[in-house]
């Protein structure tokens, strides 16, 4: 059951700040050390200070960047920098980008509050595995601001768009906030406070599972700050703030969504031998070899593609200094019988990363678990054509290249209890920070 509710949330003052592309920034998990510096110093008033502020070599529990967001936000609403909305509203927003092929998408959904619920419930489904290190730090920073800075991403089914549509009615024609950001986005917000639309909104919610697409951190380190909270309060109210995170949601058959494949870049490989797992694979994978040059990896990138089409699983290999580039699609009925022969559920067996981790990694290539984990040996990229360049320039000893899980298959993966491997989905583009804030005052109610 997804029980959603509008708030009364903190946004930038337009009279104050007036481009918000320069101080709207993405998630925090996606931020490089350079670009945290370069965002911090662009502007004083930039999102940056709240959600991922600097470190300093004199930081102590007193004096760090949860506690400098605590007072940065304070004294930025004492300044009238941050303005708080009169009305609780529901946030419809839109986004303009453009793929990889630069055709433009929009993406359609709204923010919101949620009430936090277990996963055990089965009405809020998890995907990804998480970590502790990075639960704790969004802990700590939750606990210095008491607010969500960032929304969860999670998606819902509604093949009808009703839940787009009742929305809808409310949506005033000019958007109150409209910009286009550093990357050429364009974004617009419109607040939906009328009662009417809002209960028919939440009414129709109630009945929907909801999948989290990105924010598996941030809902977890929700549920551990509520129960902190639910310790310390007194006379707890159902529906204190504490009891509700925000939330982004889109319907999962929204055309505007988007996945992006995650290839893997390996370097460190030592003797091994390429051209031998090539062999090797043969057992498992039909396997199509492409000249290494321009025009043949055009082909091998269409052959890869191809593979998706057919809702097969087709993996790109490349090593540095091969003649040749290969395309893998698997021997269906050998590759489940292998994985399920390792206990993989048939849920995940269909998943390239799966076929990817299990197989060519692991049991072909001879791969360990710790070797995998070492970031020095692995690396993660979006981009087909830049992740070939990598290895191409050598600075990689080889790549594999995947094309992006389905949204089904998210579905059914989460649908079924389970969790993927790491790095299995990217949905893009991320969500802004810095759009709205969701205060979470002990004393307050979402109702």
């Amino acid at each position: 059951m997804a029980e959603i509710a509008p708030f009364r949330g903190f946004s930038y003052n337009l009279e104050e700040v007036k481009d918000l592309s320069q101080v709207t920034i993405p998630p925090y998990d996606v931020i490089s050390p350079e670009e945290q510096r370069a965002f911090h110093d662009s502007n004083p008033y930039n999102f940056i200070r709240l959600e991922l502020g600097l470190p300093s070599p004199e930081d102590s529990a007193e004096n760090n960047p949860h506690t400098r967001a605590a007072a940065c936000i304070e004294k930025w609403t004492a300044q009238g920098v941050l303005v708080r909305s009169p009305e609780p509203a529901i946030y419809r927003y839109e986004l303009d980008y453009r793929t990889e092929n630069q055709a433009v998408k929009t993406r359609r959904g709204f923010i919101c509050a949620l009430r936090l619920e277990d996963f055990s419930s089965g009405g809020v489904r998890p995907h990804e595995k998480t970590f502790q290190a990075a639960k704790d730090e969004r802990l700590g920073l939750m606990l210095s601001c008491n607010a969500n800075f960032s929304p969860v991403f999670a998606l819902y089914p509604d093949s009808n768009e009703e839940v787009y549509s009742a929305l809808s009615g409310g949506r005033a024609q000019a958007p109150a906030v409209s910009f286009k950001d550093r990357a050429g986005m364009a974004h617009r917000l419109w607040p939906v406070t009328e009662r009417s639309i809002v209960d028919r909104v939440r009414q129709l919610m109630l009945d929907k599972p909801l999948f989290i697409a990105d924010g598996h951190h941030r809902y977890e380190t929700a549920l551990n700050y509520r129960n902190i909270l639910r310790a310390r309060c007194s006379g707890n109210s159902p529906n204190a703030a504490y009891e509700f995170i925000m939330v982004y949601l889109s319907d999962m058959n929204d055309p505007g969504l988007t996945i992006l494949p995650t290839h893997r870049l390996l370097r460190h490989l030592g003797d091994r031998d390429c051209k031998a797992l090539i062999q090797r694979a043969q057992d498992f994978f039909t396997i199509e070899a492409f000249d290494a040059g321009s025009q043949g990896r055009g082909q091998w990138k269409e052959a890869i593609r191809a593979g998706a089409a057919r809702k097969e699983t087709t993996i790109g290999f490349y090593c540095k200094r091969g003649c040749s580039v290969y395309a893998l699609t698997a021997k269906r009925e050998r590759v489940d019988a292998l994985l399920a022969g390792k206990n993989i559920p048939p849920a995940l067996r269909s998943l390239d990363v799966v076929v990817l981790d299990q197989l060519l990694l692991r049991d072909l290539l001879g791969l360990s678990d710790q070797f995998l984990a070492d970031a020095g040996n692995i690396s993660f990229m979006h981009d087909f054509c830049a992740a070939v360049e990598e290895v191409s320039s050598e600075r990689f000893d080889a790549g594999f290249f995947i094309n992006e899980t389905r949204i089904a298959q998210v579905s059914e993966v989460a649908s079924s209890g389970l969790i993927m491997p790491h790095k299995s989905t990217y949905f893009y583009p991320k969500v802004t920070s810095g759009l709205v804030i969701n205060p979470l005052f002990p004393n307050e109610e979402i109702i």
